[in-house]
């Protein structure tokens, strides 16, 4: 969910630890290796535990999957070109949208002499347009640094 507070908006921990986490795994990936959730934990200082919360999501997702045994870890369930920042921000926040008034299944009553409908879709379709346009992979090669 989006939260403003201090003067911002902005996503959920979970969302900004999301992408961290699975930055993190796509470069071990690239490398060859799995990524092990203790590693994960150390690296990004979080707890493994955390890690754990984060992680049910974005297995559920399809963003990332895993691998038994001793030589087991996380690794990416899609290449990293396939994934972006859309879908992680919906894995954690839902279906995205300035205002519920445009999304929610039942429609505001007002929706048809609200001036403001309009610039909440337009908002709204330009925010996913831009998340969808950004994917790991850019994240990776620095295009946004």
């Amino acid at each position: 969910m989006l939260i403003i507070g201090d003067d911002i908006m902005k996503l959920s921990t979970k969302s900004r630890y999301g992408l961290r986490i699975v930055l993190q795994i796509a470069c071990d990936n690239l490398e060859g290796k799995l990524s092990q959730g203790r590693d994960i934990a150390k690296n990004q200082d979080l707890t493994e535990a955390y890690i754990e919360q984060i992680m049910i999501p974005l297995k559920k997702a399809g963003i990332i999957k895993t691998e038994r045994g001793c030589s087991g870890g996380y690794m990416l369930g899609k290449s990293p070109e396939d994934i972006n920042m859309m879908d992680l921000i919906e894995v954690f926040e839902g279906k995205f949208s300035m205002s519920p008034c445009i999304t929610e299944k039942e429609e505001c009553p007002r929706i048809e002499i609200c001036p403001a409908t309009g610039v909440w879709r337009h908002l709204t379709k330009k925010l996913r347009e831009s998340a969808s346009a950004i994917s790991i992979k850019d994240i990776l090669e620095k295009k946004f640094a």
